[in-house]
């Protein structure tokens, strides 16, 4: 009896994740499918539920009504996926990326792949792996400071990598490589590529370097890198306020010696 009652529930599991458009769970993998938008490069879109692509996959699949459909990706320029509240939340890119080779100053050109972007700032910080599904993940809450779950986008496949990206720089940049089975050891990545890149911000190269932030800590490094960068630029913005009130008051004196020569 308790054979047949599991057989008929998994039956009506796979049946109701068959009919269902919006979310299908594979299982241990997370949430494979989403809506979606694909922006495409001649300029047109397509929304519908996409499955998320696999790193090496040449073409995406998206259902649109009751139809399936499939576009090239050499055809996409960013595939937006938004969450169930119609917000945006992730976007998948078709692009190559790059590795240092010697001492953070020569790059190998690595061949396209589908990277995730999960945060955007001065430098945007790019997810990478075979494969991607949607998580319940423990996350640290700002204010309360205890562990929460959370619904994050990850790598469901054996090794992750993190990638970085400023908006002058062509492609996004290996800094971290780490492991869904053993991390063991992997922070040596990190701690070199993580130097080289933030070299322009010693104090957080220093704490890489000294293993105070470690390669699970990039979402934490990104988010610091980035306020300070914002805060860098303020005052800029300030003098040039500060300038423009300087002149204004020079202009007064002016007027008051056309009114001296008047009398």
């Amino acid at each position: 009896m308790k054979i047949k009652f599991l057989l008929m529930m998994s039956a009506l599991f796979i049946t109701s994740a068959v009919s269902s458009q919006i979310v299908i769970y594979r299982f241990g993998l997370g949430q494979q499918k989403a809506d979606a938008v694909i922006f495409k490069k001649d300029k047109q879109t397509v929304s519908g539920i996409v499955h998320f692509p696999d790193f090496e996959d040449k073409k995406v699949k998206i259902k649109v009504g009751e139809n399936n459909e499939k576009y090239a990706a050499s055809e996409i320029d960013s595939i937006q996926i938004f969450d169930a509240d119609k917000k945006l939340s992730y976007t998948f890119l078709w692009t190559k990326t790059k590795e240092y080779k010697k001492k953070g100053t020569e790059f190998k050109v690595k061949k396209e792949g589908w990277l995730c972007k999960t945060m955007n700032g001065k430098a945007s910080l790019y997810l990478g792996g075979l494969e991607y599904g949607i998580k319940n993940v423990k996350v640290k809450d700002e204010e309360t400071n205890e562990k929460i779950k959370e619904a994050k986008m990850q790598v469901v496949s054996k090794q992750v990598n993190h990638y970085l990206k400023r908006s002058n720089e062509d492609y996004p940049i290996l800094v971290s490589v780490s492991s869904n089975a053993l991390s063991a050891g992997y922070n040596a990545f990190f701690k070199h590529f993580g130097v080289y890149y933030f070299s322009d911000s010693p104090e957080i190269a220093k704490k890489i370097e000294d293993k105070e932030y470690k390669y699970d800590d990039i979402e934490k490094v990104v988010n610091l890198y980035n306020a300070k960068r914002q805060k860098k630029a303020e005052p800029k913005a300030e003098s040039k306020k500060e300038l423009k009130v300087s002149k204004m008051k020079i202009t007064p004196p002016k007027a008051e010696s056309k009114t001296t020569k008047k009398k």
